[in-house]
């Protein structure tokens, strides 16, 4: 399966909370952006480059999931309000936890 090359959203289920996934594969942004929101004003962010993006898929939900509670573990408190975390080196995060194509 090729790239989308857009801006798409879903929801995923981790530990009995909802969290909104917005992962933005637009051509013209320098990198690919994946936010989670667990409210309108509370996410993280992590920022792929294109080319390490090609190595796992971003849409699927064992990956969302992983990031999740990646980010749950070094210190994004998903409940608390106004709250953001932003990883600007996610390709490093790609083997550490795993992430599949």
């Amino acid at each position: 399966m090729g790239k989308t090359f857009s801006k798409r959203a879903k929801k995923i289920m981790v530990n009995g909370y909802q969290f909104h996934c917005v992962i933005n594969e637009i051509p013209s942004n320098k990198f690919v952006n994946f936010k989670v929101y667990s409210s309108r004003t509370t996410y993280f962010e992590v920022l792929f480059t294109w080319e390490a993006s090609w190595h796992f898929n971003p849409h699927r939900p064992r990956n969302c999931e992983l990031l999740i509670r990646y980010a749950n573990e070094i210190g994004w408190e998903f409940k608390q309000e106004k709250n953001s975390l932003k990883i600007e080196q996610g390709d490093l995060l790609i083997n550490k936890l795993g992430l599949t194509v």
